[in-house]
């Protein structure tokens, strides 16, 4: 009889438990466009729903997109404060996340908020993109950037590593739809899970 009753409850377990969007972080130094990159995604999805505020606080936002493999497909973004005075903010938007956004800005490279962010990210052992950000400018340096990582121990993809770059302009909108994709695409390798109820 009991075993009969766990295997129930096990059944039961098993379907509430169902695949679930991503919540991803977005990190990086204060001026890098962490806050112009959600509001492009943002316009460029009008399902999105937004809770909280901006830049002062940890602002939520869902979004819906069209997706290859799922139909429609959402991703939870969280927006962190880039100043130095809100590390504890940025720690606990990471803790909560299951992928994170790097967010660095091609014409001013890594700065002090980026290499706390990197460490918070390795902390929480979550996966992370590179996204390199305003591309569209005349000063823009990615391989500096990259070069950059690379001494800070971040090895991309294109240099035999594991971690992926994106290069993206919030202002144009370049390379946003790829990031979404990309992002999707880690979700479904992390085989996000669970339990709606």
């Amino acid at each position: 009889m009991i075993t009969s009753m766990n295997h129930e409850e096990n059944i039961l377990q098993e379907r509430k438990v169902q695949r679930r969007p991503p919540v991803v972080v977005v990190l990086g130094h204060i001026d890098h466009g962490k806050t112009s990159l959600l509001d492009k995604i943002r316009q460029a999805n009008v399902a999105a729903k937004e809770s909280g505020g901006i830049t002062q606080h940890i602002g939520a936002y869902e979004i819906e997109i069209p997706s290859k493999e799922h139909g429609r497909a959402k991703i939870t973004f969280i927006d962190t404060p880039g100043h130095e005075a809100f590390s504890k903010m940025r720690s606990r938007g990471v803790r909560v996340a299951d992928i994170a956004l790097l967010l660095v800005a091609v014409d001013d490279g890594v700065k002090p908020q980026t290499e706390e962010s990197l460490g918070a990210i390795q902390e929480a052992d979550i996966p992370f993109i590179i996204v390199l950000n305003k591309i569209d400018k005349e000063n823009a340096d990615p391989e500096r950037v990259k070069k950059e990582l690379g001494d800070r121990g971040v090895y991309i993809e294109e240099w035999g590593g594991k971690v992926p770059v994106v290069p993206v302009s919030a202002k144009t909108g370049q390379g946003i739809e790829h990031l979404l994709e990309l992002i999707l695409l880690l979700a479904d390798l992390e085989n996000l899970q669970g339990d709606k109820e």
